[in-house]
């Protein structure tokens, strides 16, 4: 009877989909950390399966946290903190693995040679674990294929409506325009384009380079990477308003990855799907009834609601006056004091009155487009020996991080460092800590200055890095032990890092060096260059408006054009961009042996 209980309601802790499991034990010495991804059954079949995901899943328990979530407590780290061990985090937000599975699809969609898809949201080939199943059914006033879903009904195109171009000997020089800071109403003008023209050679563009990318970037899964060090961080940008009437924004987070060692931008991912009818989504979930269900068991858990959008401003806490950051331990203070008390879902979003979801399209969850970010790096780095990431200070990033390569960690394959740097110094003040470093070390190395070479400025901060990791710091809120890192540079002249994975395995040199090599300057440099050379990257201004409204003449209105022209300036600034050395980041990864002329990448077919 105890089994047959079990039928007619969810498992507490959500299976497995297509080998993805998100929930887990954060703490990589725990015995619990390797429970539920080992479990590969995405059907919820085996032995046994069933009811140990209802009950928790061995070594856990499962604990309400607020109105329709819940929390994976690990029983294990909970007996270990009792006894004295310092051991911050327990518990983990639930999370949907259809979720995770379903913003994957959408991210590394570009990959598939053939992609289908229904463009019916609520279908069960998109919402559920049946595959895509179509039939032809004729051809589009255009010459297009058309499809119709077995599950749905719903016809459709293999390809996008596409008009024909207008001079499209242009479009090279539109693409350059692009990624030069041209306003889209002065391209047209240069041009001598309509504004609707402009718009539809972007989109154009768009999808040569997505095309352009899946020929070369499918091989990375093959390349045998022997170490790879990567920086990861993430970009807030928001949209305009579109009514006078309605001035709130919507925010976008994009989360981006680049090499340290050749500057290659890996991906570059926002949360937002602009494919989504978010109006059909709404209404088929209060049909469906999933506000009635868990959030990480509903069927449109992987995008903002509108009605669960107005709860989460509503229900939003007030805001707490915080101390004044002084220097970067007062910063991670506070931010892990943020994180542990109204972060709770790892999203990392600030919803309040003065944002709203996008007109069109549907916001994403940002904890699952960040968690689908690592999952992708994953497939990309199927044949790399060992990863090193290099994390901005975000729990959720972390909590990502862990969930897309806990086998990784486990097989000590994958390394993980969160990183605080200072960014508000002035250049004097900048140039004036490079001095000081280098006198340090001079110091110590009983070299002068301007005969220290870079193998000396290694060697000695290796070895002050040794010294201090004997005594790491505690900051309060935060579960990692920090230190100050002592590497100076113009573009991150202080700095604190922590190491989020277990490091015990390696001696105290190797531990040191792998703690200097800790940077985020890579990802940080290709944000630098797309607010350079892209209007639509550019830092928002106070508007007139008052009530702390934000407007920007060139900020887009449409979501989508994020997605798009980060896409575009990516592959350009991987395969197009020239250094002083003209060597692009695609040649020293060894995806490309020269810079790649735009032509190429707008007609690349033709050269192939």
């Amino acid at each position: 009877m105890g089994k047959k209980s079990f039928q007619n309601r969810p498992p507490r802790i959500p299976f497995p989909v297509e080998d993805i499991q998100a929930n887990g034990c954060r703490n990589p010495t725990c015995e619990n950390f390797l429970t539920l991804s080992s479990i590969k059954n995405s059907d919820g079949s085996g032995e046994g399966l069933e009811e140990a995901f209802q009950r928790g899943g061995g070594s856990y328990r499962i604990s309400g946290t607020g109105k329709n979530t819940a929390s994976l407590v690990c029983e294990i780290c909970t007996e270990r903190k009792k006894q004295g061990e310092d051991i911050t985090v327990v518990s983990t937000t639930l999370k949907s693995n259809q979720a995770v599975y379903e913003e994957l699809s959408r991210i590394s969609g570009y990959l598939n040679e053939n992609p289908l898809k229904c463009p019916n949201q609520a279908c069960d080939s998109n919402i559920g674990k049946k595959p895509i199943s179509v039939n032809k059914n004729g051809r589009t006033s255009s010459g297009n294929q058309r499809y119709q879903c077995n599950h749905c009904g719903k016809n459709f195109s293999a390809k996008p409506k596409s008009r024909r171009q207008e001079k499209p000997h242009l479009n090279k020089l539109l693409f350059k325009l692009l990624v030069n800071k041209e306003p889209i109403r002065r391209i047209a003008e240069l041009l001598d384009l309509s504004e609707k023209a402009v718009y539809g050679k972007i989109r154009f563009i768009h999808r040569q380079c997505l095309d352009f990318a899946r020929s070369r970037e499918r091989k990375l899964e093959r390349m045998n990477f022997k170490r790879l060090y990567l920086s990861t961080d993430r970009q807030i940008l928001m949209t305009n308003w579109s009514h006078r009437d309605d001035k709130r924004n919507s925010d976008l987070y994009g989360i981006a990855t680049a090499c340290l060692n050749s500057s290659y931008v890996f991906a570059f991912n926002f949360n937002y799907d602009g494919s989504v009818d978010a109006y059909e989504a709404e209404r088929d979930a209060i049909e469906s009834g999933d506000y009635d269900r868990a959030k990480h068991h509903r069927k449109h858990a992987r995008i903002w609601l509108a009605r669960e959008f107005d709860e989460a401003v509503k229900n939003r806490p007030p805001k707490e006056k915080l101390p004044f950051a002084g220097n970067l331990r007062d910063e991670i203070k506070i931010k892990s004091f943020i994180d542990q008390k109204f972060n709770l879902s790892d999203s990392s979003e600030n919803i309040d009155a003065t944002k709203q979801l996008p007109v069109r399209g549907a916001l994403v969850h940002n904890e699952y487009t960040m968690m689908a970010h690592f999952f992708l790096l994953k497939r990309l780095f199927a044949s790399t020996e060992k990863t090193r990431f290099f994390l901005d200070l975000d729990s959720g990033m972390k909590t990502a991080y862990i969930s897309a390569f806990r086998e990784e960690i486990a097989e000590d394959r994958s390394d993980g460092f969160l990183v605080r740097t200072s960014k508000n110094k002035t250049n004097d003040e900048k140039e004036k800590l490079v001095a000081q470093f280098r006198k340090m070390v001079s110091v110590i190395s009983g070299i002068p200055v301007r005969q220290l070479t870079f193998k000396d400025l290694m060697e000695v901060t290796n070895n002050i890095i040794a010294e201090r990791l004997k005594k790491p710091i505690k900051i309060p809120n935060s579960p990692e032990w920090w230190i100050e890192h002592p590497w100076v540079s113009k573009a991150e002249p202080e700095k604190m890092v922590a190491a989020v994975t277990d490091l015990s395995k390696y001696d105290t040199m190797h531990q040191a060096n792998l703690y200097r090599m800790v940077t985020l300057a890579p990802v940080d440099r290709f944000f630098m260059n797309i607010r350079r050379m892209s209007m639509y990257f550019e830092r928002p201004f106070q508007s007139g408006t008052g009530m702390g409204r934000i407007w920007h003449g060139y900020s887009a209105y449409n979501p989508e054009m994020y997605t798009i022209v980060g896409d575009i300036f990516r592959i350009h600034y991987n395969y197009c961009s020239r250094s002083t050395r003209k060597i692009t980041p695609a040649m020293k990864l060894g995806l490309a042996k020269t810079p790649i002329p735009e032509e190429k990448i707008l007609y690349y077919r033709k050269y192939q």
